[in-house]
């Protein structure tokens, strides 16, 4: 059985917790054993590095060292931000140790907090992982058409432990077609939603996510898969807002990576949460139903 550090990070107890139960639900099929990081604290997510750099560097060092306090077991995250944000300050380790010396003296952190730091994706990739959701899969997603959505921070920062090329990631893509569904291509996977302009420029963030929903509907996406909590909240609680503003009377449901993946393990739409969606999420045999009778 492999083990891993979880880190939940703030939204996947609170606004995401879908995210959070689809994710140990599948670990849980997987074999994965997930031992939450004792005394975690928010990573900084998107504003504390722009505001005080020192800051971030010291949430992240405090989670590092928190979670290698249980071994040397990597640290697993589902959220992109959190998973963006513990890689920076762990290559920031690396590169620049003089810089974190005092942070860490002030904080007493004792441990070497030079863990290795994963992102889901990256175990559902995984070769041997991916050959028991492989072996897993007790429901047919053949027909379902999905656009895998990147965002901004999931492929950051680059080099060495990223989650796949910058500019032309593709491994959302191959889960898809692991489990039986089928990625569409489209050109805005990378694109931003408006990420935490929703109280500041709320009008921003409905013009960038009202191009995201159209252009994946056009290109015939019967649901949008993401890996971020902001991304989710933006294109599933603010979409019928969008939309309607549009004129448009589609609807597209906005699933996280692991509830998508859940369902092909043929696990309860109650266990992954589906029902926590402002946007209802139909039963998937209907989606492929319509795509079926749409292409007649």
């Amino acid at each position: 059985m492999r083990r891993y550090s979880y880190f939940p990070g703030c939204s996947l107890h609170s606004t995401a917790r879908e995210f959070d139960e689809s994710l140990r639900a599948v670990a849980g099929v997987l074999g994965l054993e997930l031992r939450e990081v004792p005394e975690w604290a928010c990573c900084g997510a998107t504003p504390a590095h722009a505001l005080d750099p020192e800051a971030a560097a010291v949430l992240g060092l405090w989670n590092l060292d928190h979670a290698a306090r249980s071994g040397s077991e990597p640290v697993l995250t589902g959220c992109a931000s959190c998973f963006s944000r513990l890689r920076a300050v762990r290559e920031e380790i690396d590169a620049h140790p003089e810089r974190l010396k005092g942070a860490r003296e002030r904080l007493d952190l004792k441990q070497d907090p030079r863990v290795e730091v994963l992102h889901i994706a990256q175990l559902l990739a995984d070769e041997e992982i991916g050959a028991m959701l492989s072996a897993g899969i007790q429901r047919s997603l053949a027909g379902l058409k999905v656009a895998c959505y990147y965002g901004c921070l999931l492929t950051r920062p680059r080099g060495e432990g990223a989650v796949d090329d910058t500019e032309n990631p593709q491994i959302l893509e191959g889960i898809v077609r692991r489990i039986g569904a089928e990625p569409i291509d489209w050109p805005l996977r990378l694109d931003c939603c408006g990420a935490s302009m929703a109280l500041p420029r709320p009008d921003l963030v409905r013009e960038l996510s009202g191009r995201l929903l159209v252009m994946a509907h056009e290109r015939g996406a019967q649901v949008m898969m993401v890996a971020c909590p902001l991304c989710h909240s933006n294109l599933d609680f603010k979409q019928n807002q969008i939309l309607k503003e549009r004129g448009h009377s589609f609807r597209i449901p906005i699933l996280y990576l692991t509830q998508l993946v859940g369902l092909a393990l043929g696990l309860p739409e109650r266990t992954l949460g589906l029902h926590r969606h402002f946007i209802p999420v139909p039963p998937i045999e209907e989606l492929i139903a319509r795509g079926e009778a749409s292409r007649v």
